[in-house]
């Protein structure tokens, strides 16, 4: 008889997998997560493919978890693409793609049964007990032990005692103990405030252009297709989303739908399950880890065929998959920038086409990327050019009008020129409801010395600390350092220190000044609380109790808030100048998101822009709503540098904390790629990144870019080579999303 030699990726960050038997003598089916010996530790591991024979000494299995594979061939091929697109661990993309619970760290528990807790009451009542029962005295203590726990770890028991797996099995076997995963919370999952469904819903009529654009969606279902759904806010894109599943769910496909934020948007979740009542298991990072495992098991075994959630529901276990949607797909949270850094939405178009599915790219502003893709017929456009609002219809987006500070500067408040605050004002008299954005959280952004200049800089972080009046500490909004201010300036020792910058938190407390009648709220990461406190405050600008809404871009994230009339943007300028080529692209979607929030009800909106640069693109195109003119402005300009979509590009990330390793080995990463890039691959760096120290890990940077992507990857692994320091990371990001 051949020996049961299986192929397992571990889960740590080496690219090769490894052979183990099984010394059961039956190889464990593809899929299976196992625990295997590696060095002088067990890791998590899964079994990826099955061997004939080894290329040397091999190791034994350790454990077998669970009773059969935890993922399915889609998902496994699914997973080794992500490997060799984003040069990633194929043992690590495997871990990532299951909900926590399901994964090998919360292994396999040994626990009392009823039967066995009865046992020890009676015992400890004077009962027969134990004396009834052939149980040593080793067999006792370990229930005893077990009463204390709760529940013990089946590998630490077997592995401290030589006896204890023969004696686990007796336990079991007399229905005193059981041995299983361990998974808590897992009762009903039911819906989060503002999740509440009413009866299924009736769909409301579709105009023209949501009609046209679902017939070409439901006429390619049975395949591959991908679909960018193009519609200005507020144009029915969810319907023609729900429309679609529907479709699909009676011919018997499943579908996934992939949202920026879910937590951010309870009447999305609300909207899914008031049309397919509990045919929605909604994944998102707010809900106990035993209610999202539950939802997955349950997609898992075809018990729910619909999975609406963040990027990591990308490897959400769908049955017989046919709809593949991205919701706001131009938004940067799509991006996984730790770990396994893969791009959700380009996921998606990948999953759907493994599947033979439709993909759907909504937004109003989408990616240049996803636009190129257009031009270049990969992907076919659909355009909803007008709001589905009846009311609405009719009426153009709402007039943008610019703000030029430079001749109408801020008044005494130092926030609101005299146009936005007149228009405040006029605002709240009729009734209505006013938006400001401004995409920075805090009281003041930094603290600085008058008399010798110095700013209070965060210490593990190369950059400035914020203030956050609500907590009177100093926050770095990275690495998540609070302290107090100090009396007097650490440098020069005068009691000279003074606030500077605006945050949301500042914004909120002038307005409340200025407006002092007015009911004032604010939505930033300071007040979401995780997305309970966002549900909350959502509810109350839904109800007309809130006046004005102060908030960052989490007040774009697709809100529908009909008495909202007026928008006021507060100097977008900071995100224009970013060191970042995408900060143009980002400012332009961002304000277009934002304004798109005035208007949609009965009566029409307006946007006011603050800013010292009128003449930037992203200002200027915002200003009439010129997506196609961006576009295309961006994109020329892309083409001239060689930026994406005109290249592929990896980031190639070190960080360490000594600053002279991290220099040397940048260096040395770089000279690797130089050596084989030759004419087809540009080579920039090795730099400091622009943000030089996160969280005491001084951080370094190489880019590499060039037409052909096996030529980019190619210098990429050459880099990845280098033998690191301890206490060394490097990183390949690939397609990244951010330079900073």
């Amino acid at each position: 008889m051949s020996e049961a030699l299986v192929e397992v990726a571990v889960a740590l960050p080496l690219s090769e997998t490894f052979t183990y038997r099984d010394p059961r003598g039956v190889r464990p089916v593809v899929g299976t997560q196992v625990v295997v010996p590696f060095g002088s530790r067990m890791v998590t591991g899964f079994v990826v493919g099955h061997c004939d024979a080894a290329p040397g000494p091999v190791k034994d299995i350790e454990e077998v978890v669970g009773e059969g594979p935890v993922v399915d061939e889609e998902i496994l091929e699914l997973c080794r693409w992500v490997a060799s697109y984003y040069l990633a661990p194929l043992g690590e993309v495997l871990r990532g793609a299951l909900p926590q619970g399901e994964r090998a760290e919360a292994a396999r528990k040994v626990r009392l049964t009823d039967a066995g807790k009865a046992l020890l009451a009676k015992e400890a009542a004077g009962g027969y007990g134990f004396h009834s029962l052939a149980l040593d005295e080793a067999d006792r203590a370990l229930l005893r032990r077990l009463a204390k726990a709760r529940a013990l770890g089946l590998r630490a028991l077997t592995r401290a005692d030589d006896g204890a797996a023969a004696r686990l099995e007796r336990l079991v076997e007399g229905a005193l103990v059981e041995i299983g995963d361990e998974v808590r919370g897992q009762r009903g999952v039911r819906p989060r405030q503002g999740e509440e469904a009413p009866p299924l819903a009736t769909p409301p009529a579709l105009n023209e252009h949501q009609a046209k654009a679902l017939e070409a969606l439901a006429g390619a279902l049975g395949g591959y297709a991908t679909f960018v759904l193009q519609g200005i806010t507020g144009s029915g894109k969810t319907e023609v989303y729900l429309r679609l599943i529907a479709e699909a769910r009676r011919a018997g496909k499943g579908a996934l739908v992939l949202v920026p934020e879910i937590a951010l948007t309870p009447q999305l979740a609300a909207r899914f399950r008031a049309r397919f009542g509990d045919d929605v298991a909604v994944l998102h990072s707010a809900l106990p880890p035993g209610q999202r495992l539950r939802a997955w098991r349950r997609l898992r075994a075809g018990e729910v065929g619909i999975a609406l959630g963040a990027r990591s529901a990308v490897f959400a276990p769908v049955r017989s998959l046919g709809v593949v949607v991205v919701d706001e797909e131009h938004d940067g949270s799509f991006k996984q920038e730790e770990g396994v850094r893969y791009h959700g939405r380009d996921l998606a178009v990948v999953r759907a086409q493994k599947a033979g599915a439709v993909a759907v790219l909504g937004s109003a502003t989408p990616s240049l990327e996803t636009y190129r893709n257009v031009l270049q017929e990969r992907y076919r456009r659909l355009l909803l050019p007008t709001r589905a609002n009846p009311s609405a219809a009719a009426r153009p987006l709402p007039p943008v009008e610019i703000l030029d500070l430079r001749v109408r500067p801020p008044g005494p408040d130092g926030l609101l020129s005299p146009p936005l605050a007149e228009a405040m004002a006029a605002t709240l008299a009729a009734g209505e409801q006013v938006i400001l954005f401004l995409n920075r959280r805090g009281f003041s952004t930094l603290i600085l010395c008058r008399a010798c200049g110095q700013v209070l800089r965060c210490p593990h972080c190369a950059v400035s600390m914020t203030f956050h009046r609500g907590r009177n500490r100093l926050l770095c909004h990275y690495c998540a350092r609070t302290e107090a201010i100090p009396a007097a300036c650490p440098k020069c020792r005068q009691k000279t220190l003074e606030g500077m910058g605006m945050g949301t938190e500042q914004v909120e407390s002038v307005v409340r000044e200025r407006f002092p009648q007015a009911r004032v709220a604010r939505l930033d990461r300071d007040t979401a609380d995780s997305g309970r406190g966002a549900e909350r405050l959502l509810k109350q600008v839904h109800d007309g109790e809130v006046d004005i809404l102060v908030g960052t871009q989490m007040v774009t994230k697709g809100h529908d808030f009909e008495k909202v009339t007026l928008v006021g943007v507060l100097h977008p300028d900071q995100g224009m100048h970013l060191p970042d080529f995408r900060a143009a692209e980002r400012t332009f979607q961002l304000l277009e998101q934002v304004a798109g929030r005035a208007g949609r009800g009965e009566r029409p909106g307006r946007v006011l822009v603050q800013t010292y640069n009128p003449q930037h693109p992203a200002i200027e195109c915002l200003r009439v709503h010129d997506y196609e003119g961006f576009v295309k402005g961006e994109l020329a300009r892309r083409q001239d540098a060689q930026y994406p979509p005109f290249s592929r590009m990896i980031a190639v990330r070190l960080d360490g904390p000594d600053e002279t390793q991290v220099r040397a080995a940048a260096a040395e990463a770089a000279a690797r790629a130089r050596a084989v890039a030759g004419t087809a691959v540009r080579v920039l760096g090795p730099a400091e990144a622009p943000i030089a120290r996160l969280r005491g890990r001084t951080r370094w940077q190489i880019w590499l870019s060039g037409a052909e992507r096996a030529a980019v990857s190619r210098c990429a692994r050459a880099a990845a080579e280098i033998a690191l320091p301890r206490d060394l990371r490097l990183a390949l990001d690939v397609d990244p999303q951010s330079v900073l």
